[in-house]
């Protein structure tokens, strides 16, 4: 006869790989589920044509627009029960206009069930101008800030309209779950930028930046260290009769520790990308 204890430890594993086997079959479907998902998180929107695509209207005031072409999700491999949503809300929906300005509503649902489990929504975060978001993405590396808690990125990339000096960056920001809510840790850390200056024929000077994050086993009030690798490229191009020489100007490698102060990472000024939730907080 089967010893009880080993009948319910039997159970339990059943039970679990049944719980992870749904997860798995929603990170599978997880495009397929984002109509389902918006309905949870926005239940009084109503759909609308505009710029030849199907929008979602919020209902309230001031007004807020949604292309679910446009949101992103992903089932969070840390936690696999849940389902991570980076949805942008836009102002207005006239194509023409010169600045495009959007808020970043981000959403973690149950990857089981059509149910909105914590949210965050930052006002202004999506907007573009001379330098455009042109796209976001979730980043689930593990990032251990504690035995208990994880947090999850959203790397945003922008880039520059202009010929003459070209732009491209990309910033990271981490979040964690606290209570029903989320609570950014870390904001607008500039991970990769390409930029320069040139004539549009050939005589110009670029410069390359990136880096690898890392987490540190030192902690500060409570959360590891976040370590920091950059290596910064530069190169000139010159004229050399009708050809266009590439003179390589040499790397720089440095590292940086980014402490948690018990709120949030300090980032650096050198270190921010364009965003303005930094005003009013110097920081270091």
């Amino acid at each position: 006869m089967r010893n009880p204890a080993h009948r319910t430890a039997l159970s339990a594993l059943l039970i679990c790989t049944s719980l992870f086997s749904t997860a798995a079959i929603a990170a599978e479907d997880c495009q397929t589920r984002i109509p389902a998902l918006l309905q949870a998180a926005y239940p009084n929107a109503t759909s609308e044509t505009g710029d030849g695509s199907e929008l979602l209207r919020l209902s309230g005031t001031p007004t807020r627009w949604i292309n679910p072409d446009e949101v992103v999700c992903k089932v969070w491999p840390a936690s696999p029960d849940k389902t991570l949503l980076a949805v942008k809300l836009q102002h207005a929906i006239d194509a023409d206009q010169a600045v495009d300005e959007a808020d970043l509503d981000l959403v973690v649902a149950d990857s089981a069930r059509d149910r909105i489990v914590q949210r965050h929504r930052q006002d202004g975060l999506l907007s573009s101008d001379a330098i455009r978001v042109s796209s976001f993405a979730f980043d689930t590396a593990r990032y251990r800030l504690d035995d208990k808690t994880t947090a999850f990125g959203l790397r945003i990339h922008r880039s520059g309209s202009s010929r003459a000096n070209p732009y491209g960056d990309e910033t990271l920001r981490l979040y964690v779950i606290d209570g029903s809510g989320l609570r950014p840790v870390l904001r607008n850390l500039v991970m990769m930028r390409n930029q320069g200056e040139w004539d549009t024929r050939c005589a110009g000077e670029f410069t390359d930046t990136r880096r690898t994050i890392s987490v540190d086993a030192k902690r500060d009030n409570g959360y590891a260290g976040l370590l920091l690798n950059t290596v910064a490229s530069t190169s000139r191009s010159v004229a050399k009769g009708e050809d266009c020489d590439e003179v390589d100007g040499g790397t720089e490698k440095s590292s940086v520790r980014l402490r948690y102060d018990g709120r949030e990472y300090v980032v650096p000024k050198d270190l921010r990308g364009f965003d303005d939730d930094y005003i009013g907080n110097s920081g270091s």
